[in-house]
């Protein structure tokens, strides 16, 4: 059989009629061979035999709710190449990068500010992008073929590198907080001291509180920072940047909720508390929280000098 027979044969039967319009099995047909004839080393991957590329297309072809719309958009080359590299083969994410080098180092030229090298975000991003986690496949994997990969490409490696970054700011949150005292427990419930230490709660709580402040938005940061280290009205934060006070306040407003209920799942994710035991560890460190806020915002080289994450 043939790609096209095997693509015939899988897809779903709401597909068929659209694979079936004039021209299109000798359109595909060529963008096929014109990506085998480009990438000749992939030639033996099994992920990219005839069967197993039609199969792979035949999945995609069931997500879309108009197949005949979404054919006009298909890339087949660019297929080709995304199921190259979740195959794993080595030689694929090298082709990738020589494709696609200039997109990646676009993405990676807007968070320059952070203290990792280009290399060292590179290497994490081909992770995120081309290798397995437990039993899902690398994300690369996820590209559906209807658009162009150059596109997927710069959205999912800013998201991942986003991720990135808010990991990073995270982490040197909890550095400037980790010989804080002011987030420490007093003391424990009987339940809980049965389980953790105090030391292991506190940590537990910097921890939580650095990755909450880290997820606020810059310009939720940059508004907390003006408003608790320099002490500036709603009305002043409104003039410098051009908004109506009641923005400002609901900027706050939502900041602070979201630090709240953010210190609250990281905590329960970590110590894995139910809710009273969980209410009583907050609580005795909610009059705190401010405080440390207040000096984590205070460290200058952690000032965003925009509402955008850093570039």
């Amino acid at each position: 059989m043939s790609w096209w027979d095997h693509l015939l044969d899988k897809a779903p039967a709401g597909a068929r009629d659209a694979l079936l319009q004039p021209g299109l099995a000798d359109r595909l047909g060529a963008e096929l061979a014109a990506a085998r004839q480009r990438w000749p080393e992939a030639k033996h991957v099994p992920a990219l035999s005839d069967e197993a590329f039609a199969a792979a297309l035949a999945e995609r072809l069931g997500t879309q709710r108009d197949v005949a719309t979404a054919l006009s958009r298909l890339r087949i080359e660019d297929l080709f190449l995304a199921q190259w590299c979740a195959s794993g083969d080595a030689r694929a994410i090298t082709a990738f990068e020589q494709v696609h080098r200039a997109d990646l180092d676009g993405v990676l030229a807007r968070f320059r500010r952070l203290p990792v090298s280009s290399d060292e975000l590179l290497q994490t991003l081909r992770i995120k992008l081309f290798v397995a986690t437990g039993d899902k496949r690398p994300r690369i994997g996820d590209y559906s073929g209807f658009g162009f990969l150059q596109n997927w490409l710069r959205v999912t490696a800013l998201r991942a590198l986003v991720d990135i970054a808010r990991s990073e700011r995270a982490r040197r949150f909890e550095e400037l907080i980790a010989d804080d005292d002011l987030l420490s427990v007093p003391e424990l419930g009987p339940d809980l001291s049965s389980r953790y230490s105090r030391e292991q709660v506190s940590r537990a709580i910097k921890q939580a509180f650095a990755r909450a402040v880290a997820s606020l938005s810059p310009r939720q940061r940059n508004f907390l920072r003006h408003a608790q280290v320099d002490l500036l009205t709603l009305d002043q934060i409104a003039a410098l940047y051009q908004v109506h006070r009641a923005t400002v306040a609901r900027v706050l407003a939502q900041a602070r909720s979201e630090l709240s209920e953010n210190t609250r799942k990281e905590l329960a994710a970590q110590l894995g508390l139910a809710d009273d035991a969980l209410d009583s560890v907050v609580s005795a460190a909610d009059s705190r929280l401010d405080l440390s806020l207040s000096r984590v915002l205070k460290a200058p080289e952690l000032a965003d000098g925009s509402e955008s994450e850093p570039t």
